[in-house]
């Protein structure tokens, strides 16, 4: 399987690689998703999003959880990006692992969460998400926008979609999911340790949402 790498520079660095890996594990880790009425999802319900996640690794299913450390132990952002920083993924998917959106689900612009909530020493540096849905349309895309341009990725199953976080890096998937499908991703964050040169102003431990950004790709 030949893997097809796509550069993003505008409105800031991200990537696209098509063909990442196996199509029948991610298939697997797809099938295995519970029901939106899980009751152990974490769930994203008010004015910025409808969706449900994983919190950590316990909650995550087998074939998942394999996918996720096929990606976490075969993806090293600094092969793609020209930042000099120390990375490492997060293997306890704190606040990644698996993500849904139901159909009328949707992600509002926002920029994540800059420190690890559960250790705070970490600063957040990319982020990274894999399509793993079959049927998709228009409405999965991920938008980016810099606070002045923007841009978007097309969703496509096995692809790995990751960028480099930063203040500007607002990102989501504003517009309802289309009825009769729902949007699946694997997450994974990479990080690094915050030192007395990281430019950091302020600690953030959640997602900061603007709704000034919303651009329709319809």
């Amino acid at each position: 399987m030949n893997k097809k790498v796509t550069i993003v520079k505008t409105p800031f660095p991200a990537i696209a690689i098509d063909n990442f890996m196996s199509p029948e594990l991610l298939r697997a880790a797809a099938v295995s998703f519970p029901h939106v009425n899980w009751e152990h999802w974490y769930r994203y319900d008010g004015i910025d999003s409808l969706k449900v996640g994983t919190r950590d690794r316990m909650r995550i299913t087998v074939p998942a959880l394999k996918a996720l450390d096929h990606i976490a132990t075969h993806f090293s952002p600094s092969e793609y990006f020209d930042f000099k920083i120390n990375e490492f993924p997060d293997f306890e998917y704190y606040a990644g692992g698996m993500h849904m959106l139901p159909q009328n689900g949707f992600l509002g612009m926002h920029i994540d969460a800059n420190v690890h909530g559960g250790n705070q020493i970490w600063k957040r540096e990319y982020s990274v998400v894999m399509c793993i849905s079959e049927e998709y349309d228009a409405s999965f895309d991920l938008l980016i926008h810099n606070g002045k341009e923007h841009n978007s990725i097309p969703y496509k199953f096995n692809r790995l979609m990751a960028f480099k976080c930063s203040e500007n890096s607002w990102h989501g998937v504003p517009d309802p999911i289309t009825a009769g499908l729902t949007r699946k991703t694997l997450a994974i964050f990479y990080w690094s340790k915050l030192n007395k040169n990281s430019n950091l102003k302020e600690k953030r431990v959640r997602s900061l949402f603007r709704h000034d950004l919303y651009l329709s790709k319809k």
